[in-house]
C-alpha cells in the first residue's frame, strides 16, 4: 500500500488490508475460486481493494483512487473496516461456496 494511503488509514487498518490479501489467497486455495477484490464501499460507486496489486480502486473502471479521492472516502473506508462490514461481506460470500467434502 502506498505510503500516503497508509498514513491516512493508519498502520493498523493498512496492516489489516494486507492480512485481507492473505485471507483471499487462502480462500482461493481452500475453495478453488478466484477472489480478486474485497469491497470496501458498497453504497453508490463501489470501491474495492485489489488483492493482486494491493491498490484501492473503483470497481467500475478498475482505476486506482487518486490521493484526493482516497482522502474524501477515507472515513467511510475506515468505518466499514472497523465495524466489521468488510469482513461480513467476505463471510457471506464464503457461505455460497461448498467447503471441502460437501
Amino acid at each position: 500500500m502506498e505510503r500516503e494511503f497508509r498514513k491516512i488509514l493508519g498502520d493498523d487498518l493498512a496492516n489489516y488490508l494486507e492480512l485481507m490479501r492473505a485471507k483471499l489467497t487462502f480462500a482461493e486455495e481452500l475453495y478453488g475460486i478466484k477472489m480478486n477484490y474485497v469491497p470496501l464501499i458498497t453504497e453508490g460507486e463501489i470501491v474495492i481493494f485489489d488483492k493482486n496489486d494491493g491498490k484501492i480502486k473503483w470497481l467500475k473502471t478498475k482505476k486506482p483512487l487518486s490521493l484526493e479521492e482516497f482522502k474524501a472516502l477515507a472515513d467511510k473506508i475506515k468505518e466499514n473496516l472497523e465495524s466489521g462490514y468488510v469482513e461480513s461481506l467476505l463471510a457471506m460470500n464464503m457461505s455460497c461456496v461448498n467447503g471441502p467434502g460437501e
